[in-house]
């Protein structure tokens, strides 16, 4: 019954053009419940079928995934405080009052995004950019949802480890949990795999007003879509990462498992504490918390994940509705449907 249903809702909603195709996958701690594909990888140039092993551009996946659990594992190890001003670790970070949790939790003041690679010189100017951004609230009294902050968390990252943040992640998360198809920046042999994503990054466009910049032209396949990650070479703390549906549930499962091989269970209990705010939705360290205690995290691309810990189920969903315009209505309320299949 919970099969039919499911498949019912996504192929109705590929008839309704909210995404020309997806990827879904239940799984337990014990067991896979589900798992399937659905329409096309790709409609222009040229129509593909989707695939149960179709890798996606995760696009804000990428913070909870590598971001939060990196920042874990370097407390662990005494490398990282959470509590610590975000300049002690970098100088260019203009906020002496905004720590390591506040960007961890959307709850620094910054805003929640600005076309970095409109204002910022180089690569190698972004940080020192970020860091004179002026805040828009007080640390820790609301919770804007900020790529910026992970932008900056990314570079931290490099920073304290002396590593670029995809290699870090390949040794000390997909390497460990055999995330053979997880990485930044796929190898070309990889792309005929890919979901697409937009066709020449139109929604970007009109976000900025059409402003002068070496827009990319056509289709979008294999290369990241969030234009700030793509201007820092593909590999960023906000978006970036590319896997698929088997390789996200060995990471839930890692989750279920009280943080398995990657994480104390005292730091996963650490990571789900909701950051006290004024104002704004719940957030814990790299997720979002639902009503009912669900981490909880969305890609713009259409990806996203939802875990219950306790009663350890995860529900993974990729799709790739930005494709091939991001002007597409009715993911929202899409995933609303299909989480409360599972979760209500």
């Amino acid at each position: 019954m919970l099969k039919n249903t499911i498949s019912t809702l996504i192929e109705n909603s590929i008839s309704e053009k909210v995404f020309p195709g997806a990827v879904a996958y239940i799984l337990t701690d014990k067991k896979v419940l589900y798992h399937e594909a659905f329409g096309s990888r790709c409609v222009k140039p040229k129509r593909l079928p989707m695939f149960r092993t179709t890798l996606f551009d995760l696009a804000s996946l990428t913070k909870p995934i590598v971001v939060g659990t990196l920042c874990m594992q370097l407390v662990e190890k005494n490398k990282l405080s959470l509590n610590a001003p975000v300049e002690t670790y970098l100088p260019e970070f203009r906020q002496a009052d905004v720590t390591v949790k506040h960007l961890l939790t959307h709850t620094s003041g910054l805003p929640a995004w600005l076309p970095v690679y409109l204002r910022a010189s180089s690569r190698e100017d972004v940080i020192s950019y970020l860091g004179g951004v002026p805040l828009e609230s007080q640390p820790g009294k609301k919770a804007v949802y900020s790529c910026l902050g992970y932008i900056m968390l990314g570079a931290l990252l490099e920073k304290v480890t002396g590593q670029p943040l995809d290699k870090l992640a390949q040794k000390q998360i997909f390497a460990p949990l055999g995330m053979e198809w997880t990485r930044f920046n796929p190898p070309q042999a990889w792309c005929e795999h890919c979901a697409a994503t937009e066709d020449s990054n139109s929604f970007e466009r009109r976000m900025v007003d059409y402003e002068r910049y070496d827009w990319r032209e056509g289709v979008i396949i294999g290369q990241v879509h969030d234009e700030n990650a793509h201007f820092l070479g593909g590999v960023s703390g906000n978006a970036g990462l590319f896997s698929t549906s088997t390789d996200l549930g060995k990471f839930c499962g890692m989750l279920m498992d009280n943080g398995g091989e990657l994480l104390h269970p005292e730091s996963l209990r650490t990571m789900q504490q909701v950051a006290p705010v004024e104002e704004g939705e719940r957030r814990c360290i790299g997720w979002a918390v639902a009503d009912d205690g669900c981490l909880y995290h969305t890609g713009f691309t259409g990806t996203s994940i939802r875990i219950c810990l306790k009663r350890k189920l995860a529900a993974i969903l990729l799709t790739n509705r930005v494709h091939p315009d991001a002007d597409q209505r009715g993911i929202i309320e899409f995933r609303k449907i299909f989480h409360n299949i599972l979760f209500a």
